[in-house]
């Protein structure tokens, strides 16, 4: 679905914020790309609709260059990207209107519009503001207004970048929920750019951007037992895989791969209830 090929990038100022970066998303996949602020991981997710063009190297998207501009309105269609300020992609004074925006330009069907508003309202939670004003909102309600926007689209490629960060936690899981939800129903491919490790637990892949560079990948649970890797350039990990290591090197228990408080609590009745 995405190929990133020895992908660089600066900015007009004379920035790097991209070096020789190649990484192959495959459909289907769920990714998640985490990294300190200034890692370059937002830069590379303006990358995978063509906001932003390679300085150097090339993205390919379902076979089609991100560089021909002949190709660019395919290329949205296929990858959708909600970003951390929703004000940035609220365009009309009521809430449906706002989400049924992307559908009606990409002419689809008034019935079948309005069916998908309706869903990706729901979805988020905020069906019962549909006639509301989105500048009444409060941060957290607008994000979820321009998530269901892009929901309502129906991308192949769906990039959320830091698009929870305006949420409290509550509000947060239940956007990961739904989004993952998308992923198992729909096979949307997900590619979930964030500073909150939390947010990496279950999905397939994990990248992790420093400086710029690809700095590791793999799975989740790899990713994780290198922690101390991870906090050298200012990240960490979940808290429940943080605990789960403490209580090891102490000798109290040996909770498995636990990543979840929850996964850490059986894993460590099952310990005990066999020692």
């Amino acid at each position: 679905m995405l190929s990133i090929n020895n992908v660089s990038f600066t900015y007009e100022s004379g920035s790097p914020a991209l070096s020789n970066v190649s990484l192959r998303i495959d459909d289907g996949e769920f990714v998640c790309i985490v990294g300190h602020n200034g890692s370059g991981k937002s830069t590379l997710a303006k990358m995978l609709n063509g906001l932003l063009l390679p300085t150097e190297g090339t993205v390919i998207v379902n076979g089609m260059d991100t560089a021909d501009e002949d190709r660019l309105l395919d290329i949205r269609r296929h990858v959708g990207i909600v970003f951390q300020n929703p004000d940035n992609q609220i365009v009309t004074t009521v809430v449906r209107e706002d989400v049924a925006f992307g559908p009606e330009n990409l002419g689809i069907p008034t019935e079948e519009m309005i069916v998908r508003v309706d869903e990706a309202l729901a979805a988020v939670g905020m069906e019962s503001y549909a006639e509301s004003a989105p500048h009444m909102l409060s941060g957290g309600q607008k994000q979820r207004i321009a998530i269901a926007g892009m929901l309502a689209m129906e991308p192949n490629v769906l990039v959320l970048d830091e698009a929870t960060a305006m949420l409290d936690p509550l509000g947060r899981r239940d956007i990961i929920r739904i989004v993952r939800e998308l992923h198992e129903k729909k096979g949307i491919t997900v590619i979930m750019i964030t500073q909150y490790m939390e947010e990496a637990i279950g999905v397939d892949r994990v990248i992790v951007m420093n400086g710029g560079q690809v700095w590791m990948e793999g799975t989740p649970a790899e990713i994780f037992a290198r922690g101390d890797e991870l906090r050298s350039i200012g990240l960490d990990v979940p808290a429940a895989v943080e605990l789960r290591e403490q209580l090891k090197e102490k000798g109290i228990a040996d909770a498995g791969d636990a990543m979840t408080l929850e996964e850490l609590s059986k894993e460590l009745c099952r310990s005990l209830l066999n020692t």
